[in-house]
Formats: structure tokens, C-alpha cells, sequence
């Protein structure tokens, strides 16, 4: 795989071009803009920041997503008071551009489905690299597994399974056996093999399905991303899918959970609380519950502080 010159990879607060690993480059809009986030530490749990944006009077929250780079349900859950198709001329809303790493070796490729978001450790641990992607649907989820990346195909051909022919027989509309790169090919510009059969990150013809459950189990990315993504990635490098709807993470002194739906139904009971407790073990700190049930209720997306400002019981539970 080539190793990748001119695009840029944005932070939202700083902004990097993959150069020999080196990124650098300047903050733009559009989802040619994916964001990087430096590694200060190997203890680094949470990264980014939560950035206002005022709506235009034509803009969805569909629109917003593709333009910023982002999935279109993390954009939807961080702003459940906005009408998604009317947000509003002059509506301040919230890009949920601030996350809790998933926890694992930092390294390769991890997808995380419960949030619809793919991250990359670049080698050398320093930075992370993170993408919205879409998932499997319901009836075909993305597989929970650990593989690897084999290479990578520009502009691929698609050779639509039994299940894509039958489906699409059934709307009129048959398919051929191959469907040529082009406007009418859902792998878009790029796929990344995988190590498991029939299984691909690719783009998309169809940008509104990265952060939908959509697919037949592959992974779809926006066409500017996977090929980002591509670029970067080594054949070899590991490929992690795993859902965490509940991640918890400390950034200076600040104890944050992040949750989102458990869109497989795959959570343990008690999991959350289980995490939270993991992560006080040993501090001297109380945890607020309360702000632990509003985060589980409003599945948000986003990192919510739950530390108590008062003496309270750790003890208290969900």
C-alpha cells in the first residue's frame, strides 16, 4: 500500500496530512476530513472536544453529518432537542467530535459498532485516527471478530450474494452477476479486504448510510475516508470489531462514561457499572448515579462527566 502525501486528517482543534506517518495539514470542511487525535501518553483514555455549530437555514442533520465529516446517528443522539430535517436557521447544535478510546490493544484497525465509528493506530502509538462508518443491519450484523487487513482495491467490482440478488429481484431491479466500479456500485471508490470471507470496509454510492445499520454485514465508510484509510493501513495489520456500547475514561482528574445503543443487544448486565467501578478502584472519589442513569437513558454518544462534586456513596449502584 502506498503511503499517503496529500490528505488531511483533521483534529476539529488541530489538524495533521499523513506524510511517512508525520501528519500535519489545516482544518477544512467536508468529509474528505477525517480526525486525529496525538496520544500524549499510553494511559490516554479520553481525546477531542465537543464543537458548536450554527445551522444554516438549508441544512439537515444529515447534511451537517457528510459535510463534517461525521456518522449520521452520533450527529442525531448528541442533539435529541433538534428536529434532524429542521434544525433551524442560526440552531446551535453539537459535534460530537470528543470520545472515550474503546478499550484493547491500541493498535491496527478497531471498530467499535455500538458507536458507529471506526479508529486506527498508526505504528508507534502516538496518535489515533478515527472514521463514522456504517454496520451491518439487524437481520445481518457486522460480525464481532478479530482478523486482519489483506490489501487493499481501488475502484472494486461487487459481486452481489444470493441475499443482495434475491432483494433487489424483489424491488424490480435484478442485478447483473458483476456490477462494475461506477455510480451504481454500493463498495464506492475503495475496498479494504479482510481476512474474513465476504467481509469489506469499503465506500459508498449511498454517503446518508455511514452511521446506519444498512449493509448486508460489510462496513461502509464515506468514498474520501476509506480511501484515507487505505492509504494508511499495512497488509497484516490486526482489524478488531467489537461492540462496547459503554466505554469509561479519566482525563485530567475527570472520570467520563459514554453511551451509546446497544444496537446488536450484545451488553451484559451490569456492565456499566462494572466499568465504573474498575475505574475508581483504589481513588479516593465518589461517583454521581444519577448522572450515570441520565447518561444511560439519553445514550447521547458522547462523554459526560459522573464524578460527584459533594461526598456521595461509590456504593450507591445504578
Amino acid at each position: 500500500m502506498r503511503v499517503m502525501k496529500t490528505k488531511h486528517i483533521s483534529t476539529g482543534l488541530f489538524s495533521f496530512a499523513v506524510a511517512c506517518v508525520a501528519l500535519f495539514g489545516a482544518l477544512s470542511p467536508g468529509n474528505s476530513v477525517a480526525a486525529a487525535y496525538s496520544l500524549m501518553s499510553g494511559d490516554t483514555q479520553v481525546v477531542g472536544a465537543i464543537i458548536p455549530l450554527r445551522t444554516r437555514y438549508e441544512d439537515t442533520l444529515a447534511t451537517v453529518a457528510e459535510a463534517q465529516g461525521l456518522g449520521w446517528r452520533e450527529v442525531v443522539d448528541a442533539n435529541p432537542d433538534v428536529d434532524p430535517w429542521l434544525p433551524g436557521d442560526g440552531t446551535v447544535i453539537d459535534l460530537p467530535t470528543k470520545y472515550i478510546l474503546p478499550s484493547g490493544p491500541r493498535e491496527g484497525v478497531v471498530i467499535n459498532v455500538a458507536e458507529f465509528r471506526l479508529y486506527y493506530y498508526p505504528p508507534g502509538g502516538r496518535m489515533v485516527v478515527t472514521f463514522p462508518v456504517g454496520l451491518g443491519r439487524l437481520d445481518f450484523p457486522t460480525p464481532i471478530v478479530t482478523t486482519k487487513v489483506r490489501t487493499a482495491v481501488p475502484n472494486p467490482s461487487w459481486h452481489p450474494g444470493p441475499t443482495a440478488r434475491r432483494e433487489h429481484a424483489a424491488r424490480g431491479n435484478p442485478l447483473p452477476a458483476v456490477v462494475p466500479p461506477g455510480p451504481d456500485n454500493p463498495m464506492g471508490s475503495m475496498a479494504i479486504v479482510l481476512g474474513i470471507p465476504s467481509y469489506f470496509i469499503h465506500g459508498t454510492n449511498q454517503p446518508f448510510a455511514v452511521g446506519q445499520t444498512a449493509s448486508l454485514g460489510c462496513i461502509r465508510m464515506y468514498n474520501s475516508h476509506v480511501e484515507t484509510l487505505a492509504e494508511m493501513v499495512r497488509s497484516g495489520q490486526s482489524v478488531r470489531i467489537v461492540s462496547e456500547p459503554y466505554k469509561v475514561g479519566w482525563r485530567d482528574g475527570e472520570l467520563f462514561v459514554e453511551v451509546h445503543e446497544d444496537i446488536y443487544g450484545l451488553a451484559k448486565p451490569g456492565e456499566l457499572e462494572e466499568l465504573i467501578r474498575a475505574a475508581i478502584a483504589g481513588r479516593d472519589v465518589s461517583v454521581d448515579w444519577d448522572s450515570v442513569k441520565s447518561a444511560v437513558e439519553q445514550k447521547g454518544g458522547v462523554p459526560v462527566r459522573i464524578l460527584a462534586t459533594a461526598p456521595q456513596s461509590a456504593a450507591a449502584g445504578t
